[in-house]
């Protein structure tokens, strides 16, 4: 037998790009405040150590809030749900 071969393009749909981009902008977050820690820990006038907890409780909010929001936001439309995350997101401004 021979393999079936298709003519359509694999091309991956625009709605699977839009929340791969708003994970990636949400996970860089974290990277991009790590290498501005020493002038985030001067305008807080506070030592580099403390200020990075800023870091950890950013990651802890990031683990904690996802579960919380699918729980609270079972009842509403998900693709109004997603498009109002996106737009709240403070990553994606």
């Amino acid at each position: 037998m021979s393999p079936r071969v298709y003519s359509r393009s694999r091309k991956l749909p625009f709605v699977v790009w839009v929340p791969a981009v708003g994970t990636f902008l949400t996970g860089s977050t974290e990277f991009v405040v790590a290498g501005l820690l020493p002038e985030v820990a001067d305008d807080l006038s506070v030592n580099v150590p403390p200020a990075g907890l800023l870091i950890t409780a950013f990651a802890a909010g990031m683990i904690a809030g996802p579960p919380v929001m699918a729980i609270a936001t079972l009842r509403l439309p998900r693709r109004s749900t997603l498009v109002l995350a996106l737009v709240v997101s403070p990553s994606a401004m």
